[in-house]
């Protein structure tokens, strides 16, 4: 795997594929967990961070996606004091957390990639027959680099893209271009399958925004993610359903004509404008991470505009 990438700046969509996929995600927010577009119910999900606990992991997901992953693994370096699993020699253990199927495991020197690699082909070997799929997600590879030189990382990484598609997983890495110069970044850019630009939103001047945003079903899906910003699109249409018809209990017609029109018109609308991302094949709506936040989008939504609905 790697040797064939694209750039994708239009969409922050990489999940979904049949084969496995290595992603180079060049994204500033270091808690973009929910920049990846994956069912969490099948899916075995292994965070790789050096700046974030275990709790902060957890607490990102819930507030996201509205849940955890099927199995959980961190391998976090925020929590070396705490854990005696932290040794700095000898195989890296993992800690079970009550609650949940959720393991850490805390390690102590982000320079050693050699023992961070032995530590995630650890639960890739453990999940490599579990019947879902698996992600590994880097949350930022700066902090390696930084510790170890490009060069080292370089390696790294190309041992981790093998060892991943040879796990049939997935694997999404991210790095912060604004602290990265360009030649670091087209270092590492052969290794993956794909380079998606989070950063790159499609700009809209103010007819385009106006015609986007003048619909009634479009703005309800932005307030409703403004308060959520992960959603399962049935449950969007039942919301919507809820308030078009001014009822408690929308009629199974009532549903089905949301729902139809959220998936087929609305929502892949606002996706092609890059305010939210759209998983087709778990149904999902995410607010997008990028230059629309929130504030952003209370502004424009605060604005009266005409509902063509």
């Amino acid at each position: 795997m790697g040797g064939t990438n694209g750039d994708e700046g239009e969409s922050n969509e990489w999940h979904g594929d049949s084969r496995p996929t290595a992603t180079l995600l060049l994204d500033g927010d270091s808690a973009s967990d929910a920049a990846l577009d994956v069912a969490p119910e099948s899916t075995n999900v292994l965070v790789v961070s050096v700046s974030r606990s275990v709790r902060e992991v957890i607490e990102e997901w819930r507030r996201r996606a509205g849940t955890l992953p099927a199995t959980l693994g961190v391998i976090t370096y925020a929590e070396f004091d705490r854990s005696a699993s932290a040794a700095s020699s000898g195989t890296p253990s993992r800690q079970s957390l009550p609650g949940g199927d959720v393991t850490v495991t805390s390690m102590s020197d982000p320079g050693d990639l050699r023992r961070l690699g032995t530590a995630i082909t650890l639960y890739l070997d453990d999940w490599v027959d579990a019947d879902r799929e698996t992600l590994v997600y880097v949350d930022a590879l700066d902090p390696f680099a930084d510790a170890g030189g490009v060069e080292t990382t370089f390696q790294f990484l190309h041992l981790l893209v093998r060892s991943v598609d040879q796990s049939a997983a997935d694997v999404v890495v991210r790095l912060d271009p604004s602290t990265t110069d360009e030649r670091t970044v087209n270092t590492y850019r052969p290794l993956f399958d794909r380079v998606v630009d989070a950063t790159a939103t499609p700009t809209l001047n103010d007819d385009e925004r106006h015609a986007l945003l003048s619909n009634g079903r479009r703005r309800f899906v932005l307030r409703s993610l403004v308060d959520q910003p992960t959603v399962g699109l049935d449950r969007l249409a039942a919301r919507l359903a809820r308030w078009e018809n001014d009822t408690d209990e929308p009629t199974d017609t009532q549903r089905a004509r949301a729902y139809t029109a959220l998936a087929s018109v609305h929502v892949p609308r606002l996706a092609d404008a890059g305010i939210v991302t759209y998983d087709r094949s778990a149904e999902r709506v995410r607010l997008a991470a990028d230059n629309w936040s929130t504030d952003r989008l209370r502004r424009y939504l605060a604005a009266p505009l005409d509902d063509d609905r």
